[in-house]
């Protein structure tokens, strides 16, 4: 059997213009394939048309993404340049606080002789202050690496002025007590009939200082301490010790009663007995010794 061949389409389209008043009228004949391969031409062109569009659409879409997030990280910058600009400031604030705090410390430990405080302040070298008014080199913006490294050498100098510091607390608190330990007051109102050293021709030595009142005066410890003797005591009499520590002891003795007991924490100040005449005595006072690492000293050093 033989292929039929497929004749080709010899169709056409007439295109007629007809103009008015009689004028002549025009023919024009579309063949019909030139009408399908037009009408196929619009169509491509309505799909590239439409697919430019579309991609227009993304296009535009994902630009107006883009510049909402360029918007939004504009605006974190700017508030990041505050922030820096801020904590710039603050960190300046905080350098200049901590120089008049090791201003502080120097001065402090001036004024309580630093001679007797041990060690010297380990803050290091005083950071110099910042102007208030700006003056000097150009305007820099700070740099959160530059800050960074502020804010450490700061927290260095912190623990080191909060070692100084506890080191200085320390310092004042052994001196407070030993200030507080030191005998520095009188035992008791009165005469004194008697002082430290040899008396009567320079035959009798004399180790402490006698101290007359009337019988019944109240006697108080002279620095803080602990009582290690509270009793009779020989030609003392009815006797008072206390320990104030450093080797520091005190005694108070012929007293008629004694008002505290051993073992008994006194402060300066406080009463321990009233005045008498026990012992070896020819009149109502106390005796009143003072004695540095087992030596009696002069007490009239003390008061």
């Amino acid at each position: 059997m033989q292929k039929k061949t497929k004749m080709p389409d010899k169709r056409s389209y007439t295109l007629m213009i007809v103009p008015h008043r009689g004028n002549k009228v025009y023919h024009f004949q579309l063949p019909i394939r030139w009408v399908k391969n037009c009408l196929a031409a619009a169509g491509v062109a309505v799909l590239v048309a439409a697919a430019g569009l579309l991609h227009y659409q993304v296009t535009l879409q994902r630009a107006q993404t883009e510049l909402d997030e360029l918007t939004n990280l504009r605006t974190v910058n700017v508030a990041q340049a505050e922030q820096l600009d801020k904590l710039a400031k603050n960190t300046a604030i905080l350098q200049e606080e901590m120089s008049k705090l090791n201003q502080l410390d120097a001065e402090v430990r001036r004024m309580l002789n630093a001679e007797e405080l041990p060690g010297v302040s380990r803050s290091g070298v005083n950071r110099p202050s910042l102007p208030s008014g700006g003056q000097g080199g150009p305007v820099v913006k700070p740099q959160a690496a530059e800050l960074d490294n502020l804010v450490k050498d700061l927290q260095v100098s912190a623990k080191a002025r909060n070692e100084s510091l506890a080191e200085l607390r320390d310092a004042l608190k052994e001196r407070n007590e030993r200030l507080a330990a030191t005998p520095s007051i009188w035992p008791t109102d009165g005469v004194v009939t008697s002082r430290f050293g040899y008396r009567w021709g320079g035959s009798d030595w004399h180790p402490g200082i006698d101290i007359a009142a009337d019988s019944g005066t109240p006697i108080i410890v002279t620095a803080d301490g602990v009582v290690i003797a509270s009793g009779w005591n020989g030609g003392y009499g009815r006797q008072v010790v206390v320990d104030h520590g450093y080797g520091i002891t005190t005694s108070y003795a012929h007293n008629s009663e004694n008002v505290v007991s051993v073992g008994q924490k006194v402060k300066k100040g406080q009463l321990v007995a009233y005045m008498g005449s026990s012992g070896f005595s020819t009149g109502p006072h106390v005796h009143y010794e003072v004695k540095v690492n087992g030596t009696v000293v002069n007490p009239a050093k003390f008061l």
